[in-house]
C-alpha cells in the first residue's frame, strides 16, 4: 500500500468514526495501519498534507498570529424572548413583501456554546484556521486546530472557501477527561475556548474538541440557492454539520420546536444556549442584507436566563478609567449554564441597598447571555443578626482620595494620579477597537506602569527596547513584538483613534459615524 493510500484510508476512517459516528474497523486495525504509515514516513522522511500524523500537536507556538478573513463573519442579532423572535420575524416579513419576494421558509439550527473557527481549505487542503477575532481579524489557530478528529484536513472540493464552524468540548469527554487530570476542568464552553487559545497544541489534541459546521463565509467557483444546498455540500465534503436542522414557515411551528429544545436540552452531549432561526433562501438573504453588525436574514434565541443562588462573600470596589467606582460583589463559586461564577456586578451602592444585599447574604444570581452576572436580590428568611453591612466607600480604595457623589454613583476625582485610572485608559488606548497595540496586554500595561512609571498614552511612544529589556520575563522577540505594534499603531484608521481617545459617551458606532463625517484627521481637529 502506498503512503498515499494509507493516508486516504486512515482519513476515511476517521471520518466514518468522528462525523458519521459509524465505524469501519476496529480501535486495533486502525493503530496498526497508522503505525504502518508512522514507520513509512519516517523511514522515507515524507509526510502528505493531510497525514492524520500531523494531527497530535507538535511544539509549543511562539504566539498568535493576526489572519485576517477572507470575508467577513458577522455577529447574529439576538432575541432575548419570544416577542422579541416575532418582531424580528415581523419585520423580516415586512420588507419581504416590500422587494416582493416569495414568502420565506425559515431554517431552525442548535446556537452552539464554544468558540467560533474560520476554516480556510485551498486546492483541497486545509490551509488556514482563524478566532472569530472582531469578525475582519481572528488569531491563527491552524496547528490547534489540525488536531480536532472531526475537522477533515482534506475535502474533495478544490477551489478556496472559508467555513464557520463552533468548537466545542462533548460533555462525555470533560467528564472523562476530569477522571485523570492534574487540574479538572470547570465547564465544557472554557475548555473549548482555553484549549483552542493554547500556544501547545498538544494541550488542544488533550482535549479531544468537536466541531460543528454550519455555513460557508466565502467560496470561488460556487453558489448556493438555500442553506439546505449548503449543509448537503458540507455534509459531502466531509464536514460535520449540525445534528439538528429543520425548516419551517411559520412562526407558530418554530416557537413550538424551540420549546422542544429547550425542554430536552439537557439529554444532549454538548452545550447550547439557543437556537438559530434563518432564511432558508440565498436570494432573499442577499435582498435583505446587512446592518452594520447583523445579517438581516437570522437571528439568535437565547434560552432564558438560568437563575441560582449563592453567597456574597466580599465586595470589592473598582475604579475605571473615568473614576466611576463599580462594586463588584465576591461570591462562593457556583455553575450557572456550563459557566463557573465567582463574581457579579451591583452597579452602585444604591443598588445595594435597594437589592438588601449585605455580606454573607444569599443571593440570587442570573447570568443572562454573555453579560456580566448578575444579582437579583437577596433571598428572603435570612437570619440578618448574622449578616454585615456593606459600607459606602468614603475615599479612593486606590490612591485614598476623598470620593464625590454624582447621583447614584462614585466618582475618584483624581485623574491625574489614580493607578486604575491611568493604566485602564492606556489599555484602552491599546485595545483591537481602538489603536491596536496587540502585544499590551492589561498585565504587560500594569507592569509598564509600576517599573518604568510610564502613566500616559505619550509615554508607551517613548518605549525603547533597552527599558523593556531590563523587565524580568522579556526577552528580544518580546519587546520587538511590543515595538513593532506600537509603531504599527501610529496610522491608525481616524474612527479607531476618536474611539481610543476614550471620550465620555463616544463609543464604537459614535467614533465611527464622527469618522463619516469628518473623513481626515484635519477636518476633525
Amino acid at each position: 500500500m502506498t503512503m498515499r493510500e494509507m493516508v486516504d484510508r486512515l482519513n476515511e476512517y476517521a471520518y466514518r468514526y468522528y462525523v458519521l459516528d459509524d465505524p469501519a474497523v476496529s480501535d486495533a486495525e486502525y493503530d496498526k495501519l497508522y503505525d504502518a504509515l508512522c514507520a513509512l514516513e519516517e523511514e522515507s522522511g515524507e509526510v502528505l498534507p493531510d497525514s492524520p500524523t500531523r494531527r497530535v500537536g507538535g511544539g509549543l507556538l511562539p504566539g498568535f498570529e493576526k489572519r485576517t478573513h477572507l470575508a467577513p463573519l458577522f455577529s447574529l442579532d439576538k432575541a432575548q424572548d419570544m416577542e422579541a423572535l416575532l418582531a424580528w420575524r415581523q419585520r423580516t416579513d415586512k420588507l419581504i413583501a416590500e422587494l416582493k419576494l416569495p414568502r420565506a421558509e425559515y431554517c431552525l439550527e442548535y446556537k452552539f456554546d464554544g468558540l467560533t473557527v474560520n476554516l480556510t481549505y485551498e486546492g483541497g487542503l486545509l490551509t488556514g484556521a482563524a478566532t472569530r477575532g472582531d469578525g475582519v481579524t481572528g488569531e491563527g489557530i491552524l496547528e490547534q486546530v489540525k488536531t480536532i478528529r472531526s475537522v477533515p484536513l482534506s475535502i474533495p472540493f478544490k477551489g478556496r472557501m472559508e467555513v464557520q464552524g463552533e468548537a466545542v468540548m462533548r460533555l462525555s469527554v470533560l467528564e472523562d477527561y476530569n477522571k485523570t487530570a492534574a487540574e479538572p476542568l470547570k465547564n465544557a464552553r472554557n475548555a473549548a475556548a482555553g484549549a483552542l487559545r493554547n500556544l501547545d497544541p498538544a494541550v488542544t489534541a488533550a482535549r479531544r474538541l468537536t466541531a460543528f459546521f454550519y455555513q460557508v463565509g466565502y467560496i470561488e467557483g460556487k453558489t448556493f440557492a438555500t442553506q439546505r444546498e449548503m449543509t448537503a455540500f458540507l455534509k459531502a465534503n466531509k464536514f460535520l454539520t449540525s445534528p439538528y436542522q429543520k425548516m419551517f414557515a411559520d412562526m407558530e411551528s418554530i416557537k413550538n420546536a424551540v420549546d422542544e429544545v429547550e425542554q430536552t436540552r439537557g439529554t444532549l452531549d454538548f452545550l447550547i444556549d439557543g437556537m438559530v432561526v434563518k432564511i432558508n433562501d440565498f436570494a432573499t438573504r442577499e435582498a435583505l442584507g446587512n446592518t452594520q453588525k447583523f445579517p438581516r436574514w437570522a437571528i439568535a434565541y437565547k434560552f432564558p436566563a438560568e437563575e441560582m443562588t449563592t453567597t456574597v462573600e466580599d465586595v470589592a470596589w473598582d475604579v475605571g478609567r473615568s473614576g466611576k467606582l463599580t462594586p463588584t460583589a465576591v461570591l462562593a463559586p457556583v455553575d450557572i449554564a456550563g459557566v463557573t461564577v465567582r463574581r457579579a456586578t451591583l452597579n452602585n451602592y444604591e443598588d445595594i441597598l435597594r437589592k438588601r444585599v449585605k455580606l454573607g447574604s444569599r443571593v440570587f444570581l442570573r447570568r443572562s447571555n454573555d453579560v456580566i452576572p448578575e444579582i437579583l436580590g437577596a433571598a428572603p428568611g435570612q437570619d440578618e443578626t448574622a449578616l454585615r453591612e456593606i459600607e459606602k466607600p468614603a475615599n479612593c480604595p486606590a490612591c485614598g482620595t476623598a470620593l464625590a457623589e454624582v447621583g447614584p454613583n462614585l466618582f475618584c476625582p483624581n485623574s491625574l494620579s489614580c493607578r486604575p485610572q491611568l493604566t485602564s485608559r492606556m489599555v484602552h488606548f491599546s485595545s483591537r477597537d481602538a489603536m491596536d497595540i496587540e502585544s499590551l496586554s492589561e498585565k504587560t500595561i500594569a507592569l509598564l506602569f509600576d517599573k518604568l512609571d510610564i502613566r500616559d498614552i505619550a509615554g508607551i511612544y517613548t518605549l525603547t527596547k533597552e527599558q523593556l529589556l531590563a523587565q524580568e520575563g522579556f526577552k528580544d522577540k518580546r519587546a520587538d513584538n511590543i515595538l513593532n505594534a506600537i509603531e504599527g499603531s501610529k496610522h491608525p484608521p481616524l474612527a479607531n483613534f476618536i474611539y481610543a481617545l476614550g471620550i465620555s459617551n463616544v463609543g464604537k458606532k459614535t467614533a465611527g459615524d464622527l469618522a463619516k463625517n469628518f473623513h481626515t484627521y484635519e477636518a476633525i481637529a
